[in-house]
């Protein structure tokens, strides 16, 4: 039976290591694709804090300061693979979308990262206008 176990384990070490819940703490980048990079705007930032077993706080902000458009987010998650389930609020603002009023979602959302990418994205990615994508990445 020991034998049986030892050669299944390589199998799903790597699958249980992702599952471990652990997140760096401190500061991340934060975006949305409307607000690009440049002399006036950089990545916007989050801060990441433990609040309880594999759950986390989050809270902060990306801004275009010469356009008033945003997008921030604050609540809490938890960490499944390489997922992170979300409970909170997210708003953006972009002048062209929503004929320019704030996008505000609260509850339940998901970020995911797929392949190998280093970052999470919100997979609910419909802006309140009902036909905008918006990409919102918490990286690494």
């Amino acid at each position: 039976m020991a034998y049986i176990i030892l050669l299944i384990a390589p199998l799903f070490g790597s699958a249980y290591q992702e599952n471990t819940g652990k997140v760096r703490t401190g500061s991340h980048a934060f975006t949305i694709q409307w607000i690009a990079f440049d002399k006036h705007n950089k990545p916007g930032k989050v801060i990441v804090k433990p609040i309880g077993e594999n759950e986390y706080s989050i809270e902060g902000e990306q801004r275009d300061k010469t356009k008033n458009e945003y997008v921030t987010i604050k609540g809490t998650f938890i960490v499944v693979g390489r997922l992170l389930k979300f409970n909170g609020k997210i708003v953006s603002r972009i002048a062209h979308i929503n004929g320019g009023k704030p996008c505000e979602s609260n509850g339940l959302a998901v970020f995911k990262a797929s392949g190998k990418r280093k970052y999470w994205r919100l997979q609910q990615m419909l802006n309140c206008d009902g036909m905008t994508t918006d990409y919102i990445d918490i990286f690494f």
